[in-house]
């Protein structure tokens, strides 16, 4: 029994303790009916959440019955007592049912079934002991406390033993077994103590206190297997936190009430402030403690329990990584093996909304929320997978397109606050990297159709100035084959036959913008066969083209017009003999084509010479559009006078990768 003195402390301990108990026990009952409809789930979770209620609750309504040390209603104690004790013997029954899938070999499976068959007559003993006193005198059963406590011990460290020998289990899992066997070696230790050693009130009191709190551990320990409810992580954190707050306060008031303190506030004039300045002093050394510990506990139960990764960093990193991707099966495949690899899933997939009627879909979907589903939820069947629990609206476009579906299987606990968190970092990247995609795509059709229509023009603009030239070219031929048809008609004939010739050609590379430059040589020289008609012996012809640029492509019919115009206006008025010297060549990156004469050299813009695009000569201004259209500012035409005499008309233009005439130059 405890003394006077220390009955107030006791009672005002155990008050906070069952208190902070009541409370998380009643969370912890709401969260596990909730997290029920959840695969995985069973009815032993509920059982237990019940037992540390009625141990709570029953200690709470006995503490209340003894304001002056004594109870005021006897009996009301009594039941408050079987409620109490009926939840500490029934606690084993539903943890050995938890444990249960440890039990993997035919040994342990035997030993499991012993254990399980004791554990239920345990409970039957102090069950029907406690409330059969009610049918008698209003007294405590004799050693029912005790047998209860021992028996729990024995029952939580043989499941230990038995359950964990010879596997490798988890630290979240060793770490729930230590916290459970924590809790009922303290409270069998007090009993012990209590029973077998004399003790000062104070230490009693203490011991008591202890013995009776240290339940909590238990079921704190046991919560920790079957977390399964998205809070789990949250509830643990501030279920930390109360306790360390509750025993700080039961610290708090067991040391001001200690001996040694009275006897100093004894030696004093004013005992009542001695006791006031300690318990200040203590009450600031525990805030101190209390928040370096409170951090401290939540870090290791992320750790222990949660196996928390650093979520923020493994959202950068699964944004940095689909940064790198250009395809959406290709970003919807590295979303999927992060978070299944991040958060340990058993399946993880993206799914279109479009997959299904949008009724199907939960409303919270379409408002961008997440949405977890409860056991057997039709979905899961329609979308064939295996305990769906979690949507995660992926929004892109300005709407939500699609879901990632979210399976962590049977094995694992359930996704908790944090890794939501998580799982919405990753949908807005994902949605991100879509929307990024669908831009970049159109922008890109957009730059294609662009320029197939900038093509189009181009072909069109070409068409159109190669128009010039066939009528200017045949004007020149028909006046020459008019003046031999007087003169000579033999000549006339042939020459008829070879404009033929000439025009087969012109007409069969009509819709060719580019061709190679042997066959434009080929061409000038049908061309200059016609000439011959007017010039005879007078013309003298070399040509010269570097084998390295025969194929390369240029646009068809540029030289005749340039030809055309070294006949005419250098050559033509020139008395006696003139030479024509045709040239092609690699130039660094580009072609040069080059035509020069000995004629009479430029005469000024009157009669078609003058320099580059300012001519007015048809033919060279033709060709100056035709390169620029082609080529923008990366060609150039230039006519200058050639030493000592005559004149040079030079055409330059990049080379081309491809080598055929059908290939179209860079614009």
């Amino acid at each position: 029994m405890i003394g006077a003195g220390a009955v107030a402390p006791y009672l005002a301990a155990n008050l906070i303790g069952f208190t902070v108990g009541v409370v998380i026990s009643l969370l912890l009952l709401v969260l596990t009916i909730r997290a029920a409809r959840l695969p995985g789930t069973p009815v032993s979770n509920i059982l237990l959440a019940v037992c540390a209620l009625l141990w709570n609750a029953g200690g709470f309504v006995t503490v209340l019955q003894h304001p002056q040390g004594t109870p005021d209603d006897p009996g009301v104690v009594s039941v408050a007592l079987a409620i109490q004790f009926t939840g500490a013997g029934l606690w084993p029954v539903p943890l050995l049912a938890i444990w249960r899938h440890l039990a993997l070999e035919r040994w342990q499976c035997v030993c499991w079934r012993y254990l399980t068959a004791l554990a239920y007559v345990d409970a039957a003993v102090i069950v029907i002991g406690f409330w059969a006193a009610l049918l008698g005198p209003p007294v405590v059963p004799l050693g029912l406390k005790e047998f209860s406590a021992y028996n729990a011990t024995f029952l939580g460290l043989a499941s230990a033993a038995l359950l964990l020998r010879g596997r490798s289990v988890s630290r979240s899992l060793r770490f729930s077994y230590l916290v459970v066997l924590a809790g009922l070696v303290l409270t069998t230790l007090s009993v012990i103590v209590q029973t077998n050693v004399q003790l000062t009130d104070w230490l009693r009191c203490t011991l008591g206190v202890i013995g009776h709190q240290s339940v909590l551990l238990v079921v704190i320990g046991t919560f920790f297997l079957f977390a399964r409810f998205r809070f789990a992580d949250l509830f643990i954190r501030y279920t930390v936190g109360i306790v360390l707050a509750s025993i700080a306060a039961a610290i708090l008031i067991l040391v001001v009430n200690a001996p040694f303190v009275q006897r100093l506030s004894s030696y004093t004039e004013y005992p009542s402030a001695v006791r006031f300045f300690v318990m200040t002093l203590l009450a600031a050394a525990l805030l101190v403690c209390f928040s370096r510990l409170d951090r401290k506990a939540v870090r290791l139960v992320n750790r222990w329990i949660f196996n928390a990764s650093d979520y923020r960093n493994a959202v950068r990193e699964i944004s940095e990584q689909v940064q790198r991707l250009y395809s959406e099966s290709e970003v919807t495949a590295a979303v999927e093996g992060s978070v299944r690899k991040t958060l340990g899933l058993e399946d993880v997939r993206s799914i279109g909304l479009a997959r299904l009627p949008e009724a199907l879909w939960p409303a919270e979907i379409h408002d961008g929320q997440v949405s977890e589903l409860p056991c057997g939820h039709p979905l899961a069947s329609l979308l064939n997978l295996k305990n769906l629990e979690w949507l995660v609206p992926v929004r892109a476009e300005g709407r939500v397109i699609s879901v990632l579906a979210i399976s962590p299987g049977l094995a694992r606990r359930g996704i908790v606050s944090q890794e939501v968190d998580y799982l919405r970092g990753v949908a807005e990247q994902f949605g991100s990297r879509l929307d990024l995609l669908r831009l970049e795509r159109e922008m890109v059709e957009r730059q294609s159709r662009e320029t197939l229509l900038l093509q189009q023009v181009t072909e069109a603009e070409l068409r159109a100035l190669r128009a010039q030239i066939n009528p200017h070219f045949l004007f020149n031929s028909l006046n020459t084959i008019a003046n031999l048809i007087v003169t000579d008609p033999p000549r006339a004939e042939t020459m008829t036959l070879r404009l033929a010739k000439v025009f087969r050609h012109v007409l069969a590379h009509s819709s060719r913008p580019l061709a190679p430059i042997h066959e434009e040589i080929e061409f000038l020289r049908s061309y200059l066969e016609i000439e011959e008609a007017r010039f005879g012996s007078r013309l003298q012809v070399e040509i010269d083209v570097s084998p390295e640029v025969r194929l390369d492509p240029v646009p068809s019919l540029i030289l005749q017009p340039v030809v055309e115009n070294a006949l005419k206006h250098g050559l033509g008025p020139k008395t006696g003999a003139g030479r024509l010297w045709i040239s092609a060549k690699a130039q660094g990156d580009q072609i040069c084509l080059a035509v020069e004469d000995d004629g009479v050299g430029p005469q000024g813009p009157g009669n078609g010479r003058a320099n580059g695009s300012e001519s007015n000569g048809v033919g060279l201004r033709n060709i100056t559009q035709r390169l620029a259209t082609l080529y923008q500012e990366r060609a150039r035409v230039t006519l200058e006078p050639r030493m000592p005499e005559g004149t040079r008309v030079t055409l330059l233009m990049p080379r081309q990768s491809g080598r055929n005439g059908h290939e179209k130059p860079h614009s």
